[in-house]
């Protein structure tokens, strides 16, 4: 039994085949991929979100920095301290 040569057209043939092949598995993994733009905005909206939820603690802890001071428990520098601090400084005048 002799050992043949393929053909041209067989070797393209396969090539053609494995090429195939290729871009079916190429366009699944591109289908399943996320854009720039996409994570971008969820980035946006995931930000947002934070700073929602960082100004309703802010919020918490500045009515309970209003009420230790009402009822002198720290003391107006105390008060100025506190709410100058990030990530929401409040500045007094």
């Amino acid at each position: 039994m002799e050992n043949q040569e393929p053909t041209n057209s067989e070797i393209l043939e396969a090539i053609n085949a494995f090429s195939s092949k290729n871009d079916e598995r190429l366009q699944k993994i591109e289908s399943t991929m996320v854009t720039k733009d996409y994570l971008d905005d969820k980035l946006t909206d995931l930000r947002g979100d934070l700073v929602v939820l960082v100004r309703k603690e802010d919020t918490k802890l500045k009515t309970l920095v209003s009420v230790l001071k009402n009822k002198n428990i720290i003391s107006e520098e105390d008060v100025k301290t506190i709410n100058a601090l990030e990530p929401f400084p409040q500045l007094s005048l």
